[in-house]
């Protein structure tokens, strides 16, 4: 992709959450509680009661939903829903986790399709107050998730992950092919953290949000949320105190060997710092990191993504069949 139309795309969405959304809410700083919800010990132990997961389609889609295990004040959020796009002849499976604020999932049509075509039935998995799971009193998609309300963000990424984890595990337990998930941006970020604490077949991080201070204190996308937080008397000191049990970059690897661990980063990325994924790639000590000339969003419209998420996916699959290398990975 051309750098200065990638770093173009970043701007203009940065400009356009700024302006429509981000810079037309307020929220109060909390921090009491943070770290008390930010415990996510108990994550890779959550359990699905698969009798409460039920399918209906829409517009021709295939939806799971099933009720999440951390519960919020918020009714419509506590449904998980997963939509399901199979392949004509499957011969893996991928769980796509999205990004933040988003509210138009046709950006992953692309990179759904050319997955589909390499026999990749892929999951989107919905975040917490994201389309579907918005409460009505929300202004936007995402924007319970993430803001200067921090003992709610908290929960909602500890939700999400434990979302990802009831579903991986679902899915593990169903059939015997691996299960691999491909997170983006605050996907990527939940991914990882996820990775730390449960073994899991395989991640692919696709520009995931890393280094939480830096991204609150320094990026433009989050301005509105640190003056909100400042109003409140937050430090950013506070921020790295108590977010450090979700952020990739302070967590570090754990459970999921970090042979088993894709970092794949935009050289263009205008929404997050490059710099954070040289961070996370030496804190972690990623064995494989692969590069794109692409910015943070047209990432997804690169072909190559898709190939290189199908032939690792493959790699992987073919040398434990033969049991090369070994990986007992997933839920039993």
């Amino acid at each position: 992709m051309n750098e200065a139309s990638s770093r173009y795309v970043d701007q203009i969405a940065t400009q356009k959450l700024l302006t429509e959304k981000l810079g037309r809410v307020h929220h109060a700083s909390t921090i009491e509680d943070v770290g008390r919800i930010a415990d996510i010990g108990d994550i890779a132990s959550l359990p699905l009661d698969v009798e409460r997961i039920a399918t209906h389609q829409e517009a021709g889609t295939t939806i799971y939903t099933f009720p999440s295990a951390i519960a919020t004040p918020y009714a419509e959020n506590n449904t998980v829903r997963c939509r399901y796009h199979p392949a004509k002849d499957p011969v893996g499976e991928i769980v796509l986790v999205h990004g933040l604020y988003e509210d138009n999932l046709q950006i992953y049509s692309f990179l759904i399709s050319l997955l589909q075509e390499r026999g990749l039935s892929v999951y989107l998995l919905i975040l917490p107050y994201h389309y579907e799971r918005r409460p009505a009193g929300s202004a936007f998609s995402g924007e319970y998730f993430w803001s200067a309300d921090m003992g709610r963000s908290a929960l909602a990424y500890r939700q999400a992950m434990g979302d990802l984890f009831q579903w991986y595990g679902h899915l593990r337990r169903q059939g015997k092919r691996p299960v691999w998930i491909v997170g983006f941006s605050m996907g990527g970020g939940v991914a990882l953290t996820l990775s730390s604490l449960a073994l899991l077949d395989g991640v692919v991080a696709v520009n995931p949000v890393c280094n939480l201070p830096d991204l609150m204190w320094h990026r433009p996308l989050f301005g509105p949320i640190k003056a909100d937080l400042e109003a409140g008397g937050v430090a950013l000191s506070d921020i790295e105190a108590r977010y450090g049990a979700l952020d990739p970059l302070a967590c570090g690897p754990g459970a999921t060997p970090v042979s088993r661990i894709v970092l794949a980063r935009g050289l263009y990325d205008e929404i997050n710092a490059p710099a954070n994924y040289d961070l996370l790639a030496a804190r972690w000590g990623l064995e494989q990191v692969i590069d794109y000339k692409a910015g943070h969003l047209n990432i997804l419209r690169v072909p190559k993504l898709a190939a290189d998420v199908a032939g690792l996916y493959e790699r992987y699959r073919q040398a434990d069949m033969v049991g090369q290398g070994v990986f007992r990975g997933g839920v039993r």
